[in-house]
């Protein structure tokens, strides 16, 4: 989806249990693009998030908790939306369509149970579509993704990656190595932040595994 300001990514620490690492592999993505990010923790009539909440506070992206059931946080979705055009993203279940409901009852968009057996969602939205919420502001619906589909998009390069985790930046040149890539050298201040807790652990291990997967992809590329 093209000349989108906001990715607003929609999570759940309830049935479906969002992973961190879709969050991050996702926001990679967009920071990359130079595109907003929004984390939006839903379902929190039935588990307030607290975790997903703190981790991602510390990026810097703004977070709003919502319930798309009793209508909690949608003001303030409402209003950290306003005047933009955004696309909202998930895994299949955390309630995209559901708020895009509840922030316009017009759309009526087609809604899914989940499964409790799979812990996941059903695909109810096929394509993506970009719909009016009023006062300049537009959100596109797009399809639920499973863990595995992430995997499918292109890494960025290693050395770009630590650029893509704004909480990453008061750290970046303090590191006793210039070529420092805050994985196990000595002096990394990226790696001494994540020990103190001003970075949040699950933020650092997806950042661990992406640069795997982009030293992985480089060195694929290296052979054609």
């Amino acid at each position: 989806m093209a000349n989108t300001d906001c990715l607003v990514f929609v999570a759940a620490a309830v049935n479906p249990v969002t992973d961190p690492f879709l969050i991050d592999r996702v926001a990679v993505i967009a920071e990359a693009a130079d595109c907003g990010v929004l984390v939006c923790v839903n379902k929190c009539d039935l588990d307030p998030g607290d975790g997903l909440a703190a981790a991602y506070a510390k990026t810097g992206y703004p977070v709003v908790r919502t319930s798309a059931a009793t209508g909690q946080g949608l003001a303030a979705l409402r209003q950290a939306l306003a005047g933009r055009v955004c696309a909202f993203t998930g895994n299949s279940g955390v309630g995209k369509s559901s708020l895009l409901n509840a922030l316009c009852p017009a759309l009526s968009l087609q809604t899914g149970e989940v499964s409790e057996r799979l812990g996941r969602g059903r695909h109810t939205t096929r394509h993506v579509e970009l719909f009016d919420l009023g006062g300049e502001t537009y959100a596109a619906d797009t399809p639920g993704f499973a863990s595995f589909d992430v995997e499918m998009v292109n890494a960025v390069e290693k050395d770009e990656l630590q650029f893509c985790f704004p909480e990453f930046q008061p750290y970046i040149g303090r590191c006793r190595f210039d070529d420092c890539a805050h994985l196990r050298e000595p002096g990394c201040a990226v790696t001494a932040a994540v020990a103190a807790g001003d970075v949040a652990q699950s933020r650092y291990d997806s950042y661990v595994r992406l640069y795997d997967l982009s030293a992985r992809h480089k060195s694929w590329e290296d052979k054609k």
